[in-house]
């Protein structure tokens, strides 16, 4: 098998334009390219290169919808964070306007099991 993959390789290095998700196809173009002559070892080679296409073009795939899903999450959070940032804003001018403490100068009551709070 090491000999299958590094023949493999070195074919979809040099010509990976020439190679695709199809068997057959790449049957073809693997018998236009090389001087193999053994038919099973042509048949291992264009089944693994076709296998190795197969799997470069499921990651790049996935790679782009977990792109896709990164960009439409943090759109969502930029959306999230102005809707948020208008209602702190609008809660502070109305804390405001009515002379009362804002969070950050209210003082914390502090009691114990004995004490109440008054």
């Amino acid at each position: 098998m090491n000999r299958v993959r590094r023949i493999s390789t070195d074919l979809l290095e040099k010509y990976e334009d020439s190679f695709g998700e199809n068997f057959e196809d790449n049957k073809k173009a693997l018998m236009t390219i090389s001087t193999i002559t053994s038919k099973e070892l042509k048949n291992e080679i264009a089944g693994f290169i076709t296998k190795t296409v197969k799997r470069i073009a499921r990651e790049e795939q996935k790679q782009l919808a977990d792109q896709k899903a990164r960009e439409e999450e943090a759109a969502e959070l930029a959306r999230l964070e102005v809707t948020d940032t208008e209602v702190i804003v609008d809660d502070y001018d109305n804390n405001e306007s009515t002379d009362s403490a804002t969070p950050d100068d209210a003082e914390p009551i502090v009691t114990t099991s004995d004490e109440k709070v008054a």
